[in-house]
């Protein structure tokens, strides 16, 4: 993509600006290695997944990675949101789990919908994601003035 990885990295945080040029070959490269990305619906909001069925993501690690990178968490934050600690979240999303408790991948989950994020299912025709379950993720609710 011609963006060495601190580029990626600081543009991830907000803290550069990307060209619509580089966020166009950004997605082609995503896209190229078999993301699909979602447009927001009437009822849904924008997201991400795998483009076709049967990727290997152990306990889903990978969906919890993309989920927590579409809130823009740390780790430590999404620690605070969900009682999990965040060791167990760095090892879920590298793949380095054994085994785990499905109560705890349930607790990240319900901290990623109170942010509106849901991860999505595997179907028969595509893959598993993630997505915004509201059509207008960052939108803030009118301030009635007095």
């Amino acid at each position: 993509m011609g963006l060495d990885r601190r580029e990626v990295s600081r543009w991830e945080a907000a803290k550069y600006k990307l060209f619509s040029s580089d966020a166009e070959d950004m997605q082609k490269a995503f896209e190229k290695n078999g993301i699909e990305f979602l447009p927001g619906t009437g009822t849904q909001g924008a997201g991400v997944r795998w483009l076709k069925p049967g990727q290997k993501d152990r306990f889903r690690g990978a969906q919890f990675r993309a989920a927590r990178a579409m809130a823009n968490l740390s780790m430590r934050d999404l620690q605070e949101m969900s009682g999990v600690n965040r060791n167990f979240v760095t090892r879920l999303e590298t793949g380095q789990i054994g085994a785990l408790n499905l109560e705890t991948l349930k607790k990240l989950e319900q901290a990623l919908a109170r942010l509106n994020i849901e991860l999505t299912a595997e179907s028969e025709n595509w893959g598993a994601g993630v997505r915004w379950t509201v059509t207008e993720p960052f939108s803030r609710p009118a301030v009635k003035e007095d």
